[in-house]
């Protein structure tokens, strides 16, 4: 029983990250299938503009660059993969006289499907790669937000009795 009521308190808690408040100079990232949208306001910003908002952010701005370029090659370097090791399992066609009569097979290369195998894991890699990228980069651009907003600081803290007779304590901010 007691499993149970924690996985129902996982679930729920997964759910309650989209109703959580986002600061509205924030992006987030959302990840789809093959892909990485960014968001802004809940609006899904363009290239243009994530490349215009990156322009401050020098490691924000070359790891987004580098997701924009891995995330055609990826999908191009897997597919050719398969081609590959498809060729190489199809084979060719081939016969050899065995005891004076014909016999065909088929010659198929291993090399050609070893490398077909690693294409598609390195396309697959590529994918990988570039939407990791473009959450790093948000996460940076983020963190740079976060660090040029202003702080307060504490400038006296009280800690005595209150008029009640009670413990307490008041903090007073710059």
């Amino acid at each position: 029983m007691k499993y149970i009521i924690f996985v129902l308190l996982i679930i729920c808690g997964s759910f309650l990250d989209g109703f959580a408040q986002k600061n509205a100079d924030t992006l987030y990232a959302k990840r789809v299938f093959l892909a990485t949208h960014i968001y802004k306001d809940g609006v899904k910003l363009s290239n243009g503009k994530l490349t215009k908002l990156f322009s401050n952010t020098g490691q924000s701005k070359i790891k987004y660059r580098w997701s924009t370029i891995l995330k055609p090659i990826g999908p191009v370097v897997a597919i050719g993969g398969v081609g590959l090791a498809y060729v190489a399992l199809k084979g060719v066609d081939a016969t050899a006289i065995i005891d004076g009569e014909p016999v065909d097979y088929k010659i198929r290369s291993l090399p050609k499907l070893l490398i077909g195998l690693g294409l598609v894991v390195g396309g697959l890699s590529m994918v990988e790669s570039s939407n990791e990228l473009a959450q790093h980069a948000v996460d940076i651009y983020n963190a740079k937000l976060k660090s040029n907003t202003k702080t307060s600081y504490i400038n006296k803290i009280q800690f005595g009795l209150t008029q009640s007779n009670a413990i307490g304590f008041s903090i007073s901010l710059k």
